[in-house]
């Protein structure tokens, strides 16, 4: 069992620098109970599994060949992903959130299968190649075991354990290549000409806020929930239009919105569809897609022309989304401000991101509890949905993918940029906000980036003041920065 716990040690330690060398994100913080991955709980897996396994099919008679090596290294990779799954929910989960026992298992079991799907070829090579590695240094130091009579019966499950593993191998591969190579259906996502109809009054835009609050009368909304609107009462120099995030509602903005009216601002703050119902179990969140999102987009900023001679738009994770989508297709827009903008899953690596989108988007919709990566006040709770579905996340992150296509292929419509991430955020990819963020520069865009530190451990939901560890004052104080110089006077 010696030279077992060996290989299975020097598994483990290549799952982290491959880890590393892919971009996973493997959380330091070995005391965090949001059901984050450790590089502890990430070592343990692959130790142990690498162990046992290497242990039941390569310490035995007969030939340690490199193939064999090699297709002991896939089972272990392909295994080790339930297992440190399995103890990242034992160790790294606070009881107090968790659901029922099939609940948790159900999760790990999705979890696993997606995660393979997406990324699980890379790991898998290199297990493999780490596998022929060890067998070959085996090889090297110890010479063969002589032939026992029931050598032939242990051969034969080796090579079906070889074959196994390079079924495997090819179908995780052809896999991620498939669902790489699926573009991203961005049919009416992408204007064809000059979008929007904009109001051409304030009597006009009172009008459109009036039949939106209409529309929302008999749909069974939060009391917080209907989409608002603080105006002085006329129109005014610059207007700002703030989307909230996804599973929230205007509420979330509320605070902010003061703050900007303070100012002199007019403040809108629209409600995504599905969002904000009193019942906190609907499922209304299953119907959203890309194209309700653009539509709220171009509806928001249509009814916000005739609120301000200057339209400003501030959104937070989808609601930072939006706001991508508007820099890069709205030209009548003067600011564009994405707090955190959900372009896809801070766990994933920004590579397999389409791969991703793709998978979850094929899939039957399924319904997640709370996303375990944010805490929630209990002023969210009463109006914040639990239950997000992988489709609706799907959604977003087609909407972020379609930005991106654009992005790289031209320069953004605004021409006032502005981005406010942050480092201890663990719900969405700061890596890909950086790609957009690159891509935008890439065509002379100056694009202001104000990057909260990690030492703050700021939630994901910048917000909303009730959110724990919040400190809107500092995020606030941010946000006007990057809106410019106040309003100097109102027009008339």
């Amino acid at each position: 069992m010696g030279a077992s716990a060996l290989a299975g040690l020097v598994f483990a330690i290549a799952a982290l620098a491959a880890a590393n060398v892919l971009h996973f994100e493997v959380s330091w913080d070995l005391g965090n109970k949001d059901g984050l991955v450790t590089w502890a709980t990430l070592f343990l897996g692959v130790f142990l599994t690498g162990w046992l396994l290497w242990w039941a099919i390569m310490v035995r008679p007969g030939p340690r060949s490199l193939w064999r090596g090699a297709a002991t290294g896939i089972i272990i990779a392909v295994v080790s992903y339930p297992v440190v799954f399995t103890l990242t929910e034992l160790l790294q989960r606070d009881a107090a959130t968790v659901g029922t026992l099939s609940e948790r298992v159900r999760g790990i079991i999705l979890v696993t299968g997606l995660t393979l799907m997406i990324t699980g070829f890379a790991m898998t090579l290199i297990m493999a190649v780490v596998g022929a590695v060890i067998a070959y240094a085996v090889n090297r130091s110890r010479p063969q075991a002589e032939a026992a009579p029931w050598m032939p019966v242990v051969g034969k499950g080796a090579q079906l354990a070889g074959v196994v593993a390079a079924i495997i191998l090819a179908l995780l591969v052809g896999s991620f290549v498939t669902l790489s190579v699926i573009p991203t259906n961005a049919r009416s996502l992408v204007p064809d000409g000059k979008p929007g109809n904009p109001a051409a009054s304030y009597e006009e835009a009172m009008a459109a806020f009036e039949a939106i609050r209409k529309d929302e009368a008999g749909l069974g909304l939060h009391e917080r929930c209907p989409s608002q609107l603080l105006t002085h009462g006329h129109k005014v120099a610059r207007v700002v239009i703030y989307f909230h995030g996804l599973t929230s509602c205007p509420a979330q903005g509320e605070e902010l919105a003061q703050a900007l009216f303070a100012q002199g601002y007019n403040v809108y703050l629209p409600r995504m569809k599905g969002h904000g119902l009193a019942d906190p179990d609907t499922l209304a969140l299953m119907d959203l897609t890309a194209e309700d999102l653009v539509d709220l987009a171009n509806q928001s900023v249509d009814l916000a022309q005739g609120l301000g001679d200057e339209v400003a738009v501030v959104g937070l994770s989808a609601g930072g989304t939006i706001v991508t989508w508007i820099a890069q297709y709205r030209p009548d827009v003067a600011n564009a401000i994405a707090v955190s903008p959900f372009l896809g899953p801070y766990v994933i690596p920004p590579w397999a991101t389409n791969a991703a989108n793709t998978l979850a988007l094929m899939l039957p919709d399924i319904m997640l509890w709370w996303n375990p990566t944010e805490t929630v006040g209990e002023d969210a709770q009463t109006y914040a949905f639990p239950t997000p579905s992988v489709h609706t996340l799907a959604q977003v992150m087609r909407l972020g993918r379609v930005v991106e296509e654009g992005a790289r292929q031209g320069p953004p419509a605004v021409k006032q940029i502005g981005m406010l991430l942050n480092s201890a955020d663990i719900a969405v990819s700061n890596a890909l906000a950086q790609q957009l963020i690159a891509s935008w520069r890439s065509h002379g865009q100056e694009v202001t980036v104000k990057t909260l530190a990690l030492s703050r451990l700021l939630p994901h939901d910048l917000i909303n003041p009730g959110e724990p560890q919040a400190d809107t004052k500092l995020v606030y104080a941010t946000i006007l920065e990057l809106l410019g110089s106040p309003p100097a006077g109102n027009a008339d």
